[in-house]
């Protein structure tokens, strides 16, 4: 049963958890081949300082000048932000996501080919990697909507889903309160599930074990490295400040293009497609609606 008619506030305490709190490596320096294995077991590790603060500080500027150019290829603004009358700065209090600016943003090429950060995904993957997926993730405070329960694959088509790692950095403290990262502990080894939309293309809600439920609190510059198929999700902001993460998606140089069909066979229910891939989605969003 979907609670999307409950308000942000019932979601965020229906559908997340704030008891257990994941604590992260303090370094890439501490990483070991037990952590390793830990995130093949449970499908995410987090670290802190991949990133230094100088760093951090310059893709967070990069982010800021993106949105104020406010290119409609890269910029995705809620509508209120779309008022040109609106100061850059006022204007990115009504962003929620910036994409594929890589292209034309060599900061945050930078980033995604830093040798720490592609070192860690290289020793995860046990193989050499390449950028398949760049997006900004923002929060604006009080208002930062939530991204609900999901599977990155559901948007991909790119094979096997096990060769496929996400990296979520934070850029400003990410909090309980202001919508960090959630997670449930091994759901990558459950496979494609569904996928509705919904308040987003997203899991049923009742198909997400959130009793299992996990936070990643992260400072600026820590990272969460994750399974392609681990159940995660962020609620929304109902704080005073706002949080910014850029997330990347690797994929092993031995993964290979998945076709529509292939894609369609991976998340499926009993009506047919039940994926995120644009132009495939049904216009009825929830299980029961089906």
């Amino acid at each position: 049963m979907s609670l999307t008619s409950l308000g942000p506030s019932t979601i965020a305490s229906r559908l997340y958890r704030y008891e257990r709190i994941c604590t992260p490596i303090a370094s890439p320096a501490k990483i070991t081949d037990e952590h390793v294995r830990e995130y093949h077991e449970r499908g995410f590790i987090a670290v802190e300082n991949v990133f230094s603060p100088a760093e951090v500080a310059t893709y967070k500027q990069a982010i800021s000048d993106l949105i104020a150019i406010g290119d409609p290829r890269v910029v995705q603004f809620e509508p209120a932000g779309r008022d040109k009358a609106l100061s850059p700065d006022e204007r990115e209090k009504f962003v929620r996501k910036c994409m594929w600016f890589v292209q034309y943003e060599p900061r945050l090429m930078a980033m995604s080919e830093h040798p720490t950060l592609v070192g860690i995904v290289e020793r995860l993957m046990g193989e050499q990697v390449k950028l398949s997926q760049d997006m900004a993730l923002l929060k604006p405070a009080h208002v930062g909507r939530e991204k609900p329960w999901h599977q990155d694959m559901a948007y991909f088509q790119i094979s096997p889903p096990e060769k496929i790692i996400g990296t979520w950095t934070a850029l400003d403290p990410a909090t309980p309160a202001n919508g960090c990262m959630h997670v449930i502990p091994g759901s990558h080894k459950l496979g494609p599930r569904p996928h509705y939309h919904d308040r987003d293309c997203q899991l049923a809600d009742e198909d997400v074990d959130v009793n299992s439920d996990i936070m990643v609190p992260l400072s600026p510059g820590g990272v969460l490295f994750f399974s392609a198929l681990i159940h995660h999700g962020t609620p929304p902001n109902q704080s005073g400040e706002r949080r910014r993460a850029i997330q990347y998606h690797y994929g092993a140089l031995s993964c290979t293009p998945l076709s529509v069909e292939d894609h369609a066979k991976l998340f499926n229910d009993a009506v047919g497609y039940a994926g995120c891939r644009e132009g495939m989605r049904r216009i009825t969003s929830r299980p029961e609606e089906i």
